[in-house]
């Protein structure tokens, strides 16, 4: 009794699988004149409207879309990729942070020679001096030298 109820099932979904595929036409998609989209069995023109596939389940556009997506895929980690420092670009980018706070000090201290003419420095045995005058002209020489050389774009 089982086996008999188990090929009348057999058959029965059988049946119905091959009677949708017979069933099922040939679609169309075209376009109208004003540029709509549309789908259907009838098509005003069967030579300028495209055969879909309804059989398989896929979209007849289903490519296109695949590929639109693949190259989205791509782009998106080519940018990924070119917004991941490397270990170079990050090594530059700490070179011009110290190179900028360099700047940021050598042109505090050139303000505060300018602006003083009492200026204290630690000589080698640890002992507090003043400057002179030609000490701290040379010193601004100094320091003006080395803005213009490492600190004109910073």
């Amino acid at each position: 009794m089982i086996r008999k109820t188990l090929f009348l099932v057999s058959a029965l979904c059988l049946t119905l699988t091959l009677a949708t595929g017979a069933q099922a036409g040939k679609f169309y998609k075209w376009l109208d004149e004003d540029g709509v989209t549309h789908y259907g069995e009838n098509p005003p023109d069967t030579e300028t409207a495209t055969v879909i596939n309804v059989k398989s389940g896929a979209s007849s556009d289903q490519q296109q879309a695949i590929d639109r997506l693949e190259a989205q895929r791509k782009a998106a980690a080519d940018e990924a990729k070119a917004d991941v420092p490397t270990e170079e670009d990050e090594i530059e980018r700490r070179n011009r942070e110290i190179m900028a706070n360099n700047c940021k000090i050598q042109r505090s201290n050139l303000g505060q020679l300018k602006a003083n003419r009492r200026v204290k420095t630690t000589d080698e045995n640890g002992e507090v001096r003043y400057l002179d005058e030609q000490e701290i002209a040379q010193r601004i020489k100094e320091v003006q030298q080395y803005l213009d050389e490492n600190c004109k774009n910073l």
